[in-house]
């Protein structure tokens, strides 16, 4: 899990503010906590330290950052954000699902025809569950 570094030096109420996220009682439905910002004020920063305040909590935490070339590429960021996951829920997934998962992230063969973007949309949406 990476570290808040630098420091979030100066920002003691954005951080209690994701701390407050964290910590909250889920309503039933996902939550989004979103940092925007302009360039350069330390959105990176703050992200970081919430990554490690959610791996302090009951979180799973799952992260996806692809490099500008891979942002092109379909599935790319797959890998990342559910690679490690994916072992723990293959049992779950229904067959397609998982056979187009594997595929997308490259762990099987693609049969004659091509991966669905469905099939794997639903994989993803199913694996998150």
């Amino acid at each position: 899990m990476p570290s808040p570094q630098p420091a979030a030096v100066g920002r003691q109420t954005e951080l209690e503010a994701i701390a407050g996220f964290l910590t909250r009682e889920p309503a039933g439905h996902p939550s989004t906590l979103i940092l925007e910002g302009e360039a350069g004020i330390g959105k990176t920063t703050l992200w970081r330290a919430g990554l490690v305040l959610a791996a302090e909590r009951p979180y799973r935490v799952l992260i996806a950052r692809p490099t500008p070339a891979e942002s092109e590429m379909p599935f790319a960021a797959l890998n990342d954000l559910l690679g490690e996951a994916l072992p723990e829920v293959r049992q779950s997934l229904p067959g397609p699902q998982l056979r187009a998962l594997e595929v997308a992230l490259l762990l099987a063969e693609a049969e004659a025809l091509p991966t669905s973007p469905h099939g794997v949309a639903a994989a993803v949406l199913s694996t998150l569950r």
